[in-house]
């Protein structure tokens, strides 16, 4: 069963982009990503559109990138995942992301580039690129070294621990918790408040923000990339994956 973005907007300015496919944790693949590429250029596109929300399903923001495509990026010069995560790292625009339930590689990265995000109290958080032979993408390297001391990143990104909503919070991955079940309407809560305020001077500030460190971000997202495909085209990759799946299946 394929994974569908839906965008809905509101006559009060927000837009929501919704990743759904709960039976399979809302996994995100090359047609997922071409969705939220087009949503965020329809976002930014439309003026009426001044606030972007990112949800997933009530149980599962996303289990991040199908191992399908990590098989296929073997021969692939370049991963559409970064290309997604290129474009939600320079929307103009307030983004807000609302997760529940689990947020897995990928997953944790959409929430790095959004301006804020909300988790419910039980969401679970772990970045898995290395128990996979893989390596992280969407600037993590640089951001969560930043956000929660080379330490912490370490356990995350080398052992793959995971971690919890209120340690998301600590270190500042999450802008809050909720209970669970109400991620989406604190970040509504979120963009009413925006809202309120002077729009103008909201992108304004928005891009100062984001222009301090694009280069930086940029930079990492490239070493990612190129490190990511030399990772795919890896024996020791490949095999985790095929021993991933083997073991789904019962073989």
């Amino acid at each position: 069963m394929a994974t569908r973005i839906t965008a809905s907007r509101r006559d009060d300015g927000i837009m929501v982009l919704k990743i759904s496919c709960p039976e399979r944790r809302n996994i995100l693949d090359e047609a997922s990503y071409a969705q939220l590429i087009e949503g965020l250029a329809t976002a930014e596109a439309d003026d009426s559109v001044r606030v972007l929300i990112i949800t997933g399903t009530e149980n599962c923001f996303t289990a991040g990138n199908d191992l399908a495509n990590y098989k296929a990026l073997a021969e692939a010069d370049s991963v559409t995942a970064i290309t997604f995560l290129r474009r939600l790292q320079a929307f103009p625009k307030p983004a807000i992301a609302a997760a529940e339930g689990i947020a897995l590689g990928l997953g944790i990265s959409i929430l790095m580039h959004c301006d804020f995000a909300y988790g419910g109290h039980s969401t679970r958080f772990q970045l898995p690129f290395t128990h996979f032979a893989l390596s992280p993408i969407g600037a993590t390297t640089l951001l969560l070294p930043r956000l929660a001391g080379p330490k912490a990143a370490s356990e995350m990104l080398l052992l793959c621990t995971a971690f919890t909503a209120r340690e998301a919070c600590e270190i500042g991955l999450l802008t809050d918790t909720a209970p669970d079940g109400r991620a989406l309407e604190q970040a509504f809560d979120c963009a009413a408040r925006l809202l309120a305020r002077p729009y103008d001077a909201l992108l304004a500030t928005k891009a100062l923000m984001r222009d301090g460190q694009a280069e930086a971000v940029e930079a990492a997202m490239d070493r990612e990339e190129q490190a990511l495909l030399e990772r795919c085209r890896s024996t020791e990759a490949q095999s985790a994956i095929d021993a991933f799946y083997a073991r789904r299946h019962g073989r």
